[in-house]
This record gives structure tokens, C-alpha cells and sequence, in this order.
């Protein structure tokens, strides 16, 4: 089974962010095949969220198969109660028989319908609002955390 991880970049993030992603690419490798991409977001400012939010859906559903699961992070998505919760949501989607499941975080004006539309799963990291790049660090240690539980590895303290 290959994971990727689909970024939608409106510019080039701050080292930080892409230690942490590189960071956390390498933590979650040993799990399955995963891969990082980053999609360079259209600038349309000048035309406004509803043009940006279809270009941007054209950039993430050329880069998923007919055949993968797609799981988008979205505030409206089912919000898990505790790392658990997430940890079982996970393995429930790496059972589905899929051969790639493809993650997504949106651009600063969330997701196209047709995105949502083809999405199989939609997972909120939390009711706040947070940037792009924090969501992106924050669920990759959640992928990250749900491998270690899934496995019975000592990362999660309960």
C-alpha cells in the first residue's frame, strides 16, 4: 500500500515547517510507502476564493487515481475525540483494500465541492482554525501517532 500527502503551497514555508515535514515523512516510512507532494497553489487572488478553490481542485484530483481512497482534512470533516479514535478511523482506511490512499490538506479557502465530493473519508483536525502549515504538522503527527497505536509502540503515553 503507498500513503501520499498532498500540500497545497501558496509560497515556499519556513525551514521549520519543512524540517518538521521531512521529519515526520521519515518517522511515518517504516509504516508503509509514504510520499509528501507538494501542489503549488494557482495565484488567483485577484479573482477570488470560488476561482481559487476550483483551480485548486483541478491541481488535487489530477493527482488522485480513479481507484485511491482520497481522505481530505477539512474543518467541517468528523473531528475524533481522542488519538484513538483517529488511530482506529486510520486503520479502518488502511483495511479498505486500497492499494493508494491519498491525504489532502486544502488551501486557505478550504476545499472545492467536487473535491469534498470525491473524498471517501473527511477528518477535522480540531473546531479552531489553524494555517495551512500548522494543519499539515499536525496531521502528520496524528498519521504518525495512529501507526504507533495501531502497533502497540511506545509514542502514545495511556
Amino acid at each position: 500500500m503507498k500513503l501520499r500527502f498532498l500540500i497545497l503551497e501558496g509560497g515556499k514555508p519556513p525551514a521549520w515547517v519543512a524540517t518538521a515535514r521531512a521529519e515526520y515523512a521519515a518517522k511515518i516510512s517504516p509504516f508503509a510507502s509514504f510520499e509528501i507532494k507538494l501542489l503549488k497553489s494557482p495565484n488567483a487572488d485577484r479573482d477570488g476564493a470560488a476561482v481559487k478553490q476550483r483551480l485548486e481542485a483541478d491541481l488535487i484530483l489530477r493527482e488522485v487515481g480513479e481507484k485511491d481512497l482520497l481522505v481530505i482534512f477539512d474543518e467541517r470533516g468528523k473531528l475524533a475525540k481522542t488519538s484513538e479514535d483517529f488511530s482506529a478511523a486510520l486503520s479502518k482506511i488502511l483495511e479498505s483494500g486500497k492499494s493508494q490512499i491519498v491525504f489532502c490538506i486544502g488551501g486557505p479557502y478550504g476545499f472545492a465541492e467536487e473535491v469534498k465530493k470525491r473524498a471517501q473519508v473527511s477528518w477535522s483536525l480540531s473546531p479552531l482554525t489553524m494555517n495551512h502549515w500548522i494543519a499539515g504538522l499536525m496531521a502528520l503527527e496524528q498519521l504518525y501517532r495512529g501507526f504507533t497505536i495501531i502497533r502497540g509502540l511506545p509514542y502514545h503515553n495511556r
